[in-house]
């Protein structure tokens, strides 16, 4: 058996290289179920990288974000609503990722931070970070529209006296 290694490479429109993938094998056949000898590898694998962004969405949907498999809707309309809705935080999500202007890692960074979440050694964010961090800055938006700094300064103040040091 004859195995080759092949680079393929996928370019943004800066020339940045998004991702590099190593294929082994001698047809396509051998590592995937298209059996259609015309696609070519770099075909194949722009499948299987639009795949992974499949995948990641679902990831937030299920496990790292919305919890889709613990919703309890039972009307269809209902389900689809909430589907809808965490839909378009998922592209909220995507967007402010892949935004290259000036402020955008600034962004970035606040969201992860008001996340919580902790991220690995030399990579700038996860999307369920992101998710987090977004959800939490809308919840603290529907604050303080509902109520004014002096109130919010109070229930500091009240809450600091309950635990008795300031945080």
């Amino acid at each position: 058996m004859n195995f080759g290694l092949h680079h393929l490479f996928f370019f943004d429109r800066r020339k940045w290289i998004l991702n590099l993938w190593f294929l082994y094998s001698l047809t396509i056949p051998f590592y995937t179920n298209i059996l259609d000898d015309s696609v070519n590898k770099e075909t194949l694998a722009l499948w299987y990288y639009f795949r992974w962004k499949i995948e990641t969405y679902f990831k937030l949907l299920k496990s790292s974000g919305f919890n889709m498999e613990k919703w309890q809707q039972t009307e269809p309309i209902a389900l689809f609503r909430r589907l809808l809705i965490v839909s378009y935080a998922c592209v909220l999500v995507w967007k402010i990722a892949n935004d290259n202007s000036k402020n955008a890692k600034k962004i970035r960074e606040f969201l992860i931070l008001l996340s919580g979440r902790l991220i690995e050694k030399n990579k700038e964010f996860t999307y369920p970070a992101l998710l987090a961090g977004l959800e939490n800055y809308m919840q603290m938006l529907d604050l303080i529209s509902m109520f004014s700094i002096d109130e919010l300064l109070h229930i500091r103040q009240e809450l600091l006296d309950i635990i008795g040091f300031d945080i």
